[in-house]
This record gives structure tokens, sequence and C-alpha cells, in this order.
């Protein structure tokens, strides 16, 4: 049988047969229609990748080059930031957060969270009154020493200058200052002050309750002759026994403390304590008193 040869003419027919052929195997696997074009959707292109027929697979398909952090800007661009967890915004690499144990304190993205944090929370430390306050690490790059809430123990605690002010209760007790016909008397009980006398000032001056730091106990004591005066003195003074403690004095200048002149009228033996320089003066110069010093130093808020 002689083998027919295929002329010029029989092309076309065999071109479209076997592409029938090859739509027909195909057609089951979803790839029909046109091919996409070479090159079209590939890396760099700006948006998400997909390929067809003619194009090369990028790795890249479906990628948001301006969000995704393995393909931020450009198909394979991978956001990598030390000691942090990588994002990208809106086509640049951005820190999303720092791993535990580090902080960004300089805002560079380049150098990633470059700070160990060592930061002890709850930690005590020095204050800048020197008391005692406590480590706080919210701010990690820059702890802070927080001070304590003030307390009743003749320290400035809050560091705002002032020892044990804001009136804790308990702490200072007011003394009244009278004048009755057993010359002047000091109490911190105003019943007891307005049965003796004249009441000239309530609250004059104020004592601590207690003795919650470098203080001394104030006592009253008795005179032969019914009077009292006030000392720091144990026996008072060699006379006896205390009558009361009638607070606790400080024997320095601490805390803003102003200091109790004691003076003594000789004739009268009486005594008298006042805060007020002036009036000291006054008494020494008009009233026949001598200057026995500084009883100690009282303080005048409570």
């Amino acid at each position: 049988m002689r083998q027919r040869s295929t002329d010029a003419r029989d092309v076309p027919r065999l071109a479209a047969s076997t592409f029938a052929v090859v739509l027909s195997i195909l057609a089951p696997l979803g790839c029909q229609g046109d091919p996409v074009p070479a090159g079209v959707g590939g890396a760099g292109s700006g948006g998400s990748s997909s390929s067809g027929f003619g194009g090369e697979l990028t790795g890249c398909e479906g990628a948001d080059f301006a969000s995704d952090p393995f393909n931020c800007g450009a198909c394979g661009r991978v956001c990598v930031i030390p000691n942090a967890s990588a994002a990208c915004v809106a086509g640049e690499c951005a820190m999303a957060a720092c791993d535990t144990g580090f902080s960004d304190c300089d805002g560079v993205v380049d150098n990633g969270c470059e700070v160990p944090v060592e930061c002890d929370e709850g930690a005590t430390c020095a204050t800048a009154c020197n008391s005692a306050g406590t480590i706080s690490c919210d701010e990690a790059c820059n702890p802070q020493c927080v001070v304590p809430a003030e307390t009743c123990n003749v320290v400035d605690d809050d560091c705002n200058g002032q020892c044990d002010d804001g009136a804790i209760p308990g702490c200072r007790v007011g003394v009244h200052r009278v004048n009755g016909t057993n010359g002047h008397y000091y109490t911190t009980d105003l019943a007891e002050a307005q049965a003796y006398g004249n009441v000239e000032a309530q609250n004059y001056f104020y004592l601590y309750a207690d003795d919650t730091g470098d203080l001394r106990p104030f006592f009253r004591c008795n005179k032969s002759n019914g009077k009292t005066f006030m000392t720091t003195s144990t026996d008072c003074e060699a006379t006896g026994a205390p009558l009361a403690t009638v607070g606790f004095i400080s024997a320095t200048e601490q805390c803003g403390a102003t200091p109790l002149h004691r003076l003594l009228n000789g004739p009268a033996n009486a005594h008298f304590y006042t805060t007020s320089a002036p009036e000291r003066d006054n008494a020494i110069n008009n009233l026949g008193f001598t200057d026995q010093g500084v009883a100690g130093w009282v303080f005048t808020t409570p």
C-alpha cells in the first residue's frame, strides 16, 4: 500500500485536530481559556502575582506587597527586625512588637529592639530624698523610682520637701496654751485647758504622739508651788517623777521644726514656753524672765 504524503493543504486540518485533542484533555483540569502572556504578574509587578500558560510561577501568588512581611514592597522581600516580630506597613518594613526581654528605646527600625530590659518591677530603690521607693517598669527605657506615700516617721517620704505632711491620722497632736492663776500651762486636752484658765491658743504647737524617729519624750513636771514645767529629763531635773508625757519633741530642727524657747521667772518660780522670738525677747526685757535656751523643736502643723 502506498503511503500518502501530506501536502501543504493538510497542515491546517492537522493543527486544528491536534488542538482539539489537547483541549479535550485539559478541559477537566480547569485550564480552559486563553493563556496568560509571559511576564504579566511576575515578581516586582507591584501587585499579587498569577501565572498561566507561558508565565513563570513566582511564589508570591496572592501576596499583598503592602502588608505581607514576607513580601514587603516586592516579591521575596522579607522583613527581619532584630529582637522583634516584623510587620509590613505600606510596603515598608516595621516593628510589630519587641521580643520579651527587649525594648526599642531609639525608635530606629534597622536595629530593632536594641536594649535588653533589666528592670526589676517592684524592687526597692532610693528616691531623690533618700526614702525607700519602688521600681516601676512602665517605661522600660526609663525605669522610675516611685516615691512612697508619706508616713509618720519624721522623714520626708514623698520628696515634697516636707516631713509627715498631710495630717496623717494619729501622727502629731496639738498642744494648747493656757494662762491661769498658776501661770502658763500646756496640754493636748482641750477640756483640761478650758478648765485651767484662759486658752490663749489652741494647737499652739504640735508634738508627735509617739516616738516614731529621733524624738524625745516631753514630760510635764510638778513644782513645789503647784506650778508645772516641761522637760525631756526623765527625773524632772532631779525633782521627782514626771506627772505626764505631753508628747514627743525633736532634739534637732529636723523636718522644718521650730525652736520652743524656755524661760523662767525666778521670783515667781514660773516657767513660760514660746515659739516666738519677739515674745521671748519681750518676756526677757520687760517681764522679768530669764532665757533658759531651747527646750526642743516643735512643729507648727499637724
